[in-house]
């Protein structure tokens, strides 16, 4: 009966035991996780696409622990970030040689006006044509509002806000008519693009230009209330056949911009940018991740997907 006992004593001193060591071995690996620096990474000139790279930042955070995603206004930067977001157009206007660009995504431009404007019903019906277009947002070599008014030449019935040529937005809808120095018609409105969409509501004449994300409510994907999108005309021939009505609906419209090759609706590609020099095998691998797995994210916020992949092989940094 004792030896029963001792064994039994014996046992639970083993039990005991291993349990304090997996407890210890617990122990020791969470306070190695939380002594492990985070890895921070810095994006700027997301702006544009904010909603959309912090998608794509949180979900990679949620697989990878301990990296940290902080986002830079330009405006406010005294020092080059890890990561910069910009549209193709202004990447090779800009880009470095010592830059890699990898393209996460496409981007498209509409123009917008203010639901009670019935300036452009015509267009509304038949599509705007790619001279018209042109005409409201783009300054012709010979435009001089000062002359036109000193002349008396009667006013365009319709107030056009716009942005810097220098803003990724309005560089889509410039480098779609291949101008090299571009004069922007309208009123310049600085800041967050979603300031130009404010000012066509506050404004029953007018007209502005944004991207999809901004222009369609992103959960029932139609056009947000208190505007009236300009459909483009997809083959300018001055009339919207019935294939053509792809406006109404976010995902139909996406669906028709990835699949056909026109040329009349502004788009461009989106990409990051990082030094060349690179040595982190984190932000490459975000990186890749985003212009791979990070593309489901991209329809829901109103960008296209990207229609090529570019890896980096960081094994040989």
């Amino acid at each position: 009966m004792k030896s029963i006992k001792m064994k039994y004593i014996e046992i639970s001193r083993n039990i005991l035991f291993r349990f304090c060591l997996v407890l210890a071995l617990l122990l020791s690996i969470s306070i190695l996780q939380a002594q492990k620096p985070e890895q921070v990474i810095t994006i700027s000139g997301s702006q544009f696409a904010n909603s959309l790279v912090q998608k794509w930042a949180s979900e990679y955070a949620k697989a990878n622990a301990g990296v940290v995603f902080k986002f830079v206004k330009s405006s406010l930067q005294n020092k080059p970030t890890d990561l910069k977001l910009t549209v193709n157009s202004l990447a090779v206007s800009d880009g470095s040689p010592k830059e890699n660009h990898v393209k996460v995504g496409q981007i498209a431009v509409l123009p917008v006006t203010n639901i009670r404007n019935n300036f452009f019903n015509k267009q509304i019906k038949n599509g705007i044509r790619q001279e018209e277009l042109k005409n409201i947002f783009i300054q012709s070599d010979g435009d001089n509002a000062d002359d036109q008014r000193s002349e008396g030449i009667a006013e365009i019935p319709y107030n056009v806000y716009t942005q810097s040529p220098q803003s990724p937005t309005a560089n889509v809808l410039i480098s779609h008519f291949r101008k090299t120095k571009p004069e922007l018609k309208g009123i310049l409105v600085t800041g967050d693009d979603k300031y130009l969409i404010e000012s066509v509501l506050g404004d029953s004449t007018g007209v502005a230009y944004s991207t999809l994300g901004l222009l369609y409510n992103l959960e029932d994907r139609t056009p947000i209330g208190g505007i009236k999108i300009l459909p483009i005309d997809p083959d300018n021939n001055g009339r919207l056949k019935n294939e053509e009505l792809i406006y109404g609906n976010l995902d139909h419209l996406i669906t028709y911009l990835e699949s056909s090759k026109t040329k009349t609706i502004p788009m461009d590609g989106i990409s990051f940018s990082y030094s060349s020099d690179c040595k982190n095998p984190v932000l490459i691998d975000f990186v890749n991740w985003v212009a791979v797995t990070g593309q489901q994210y991209n329809h829901h916020f109103g960008f296209l997907r990207t229609n090529e992949t570019k890896y980096t092989d960081y094994s040989q940094k």
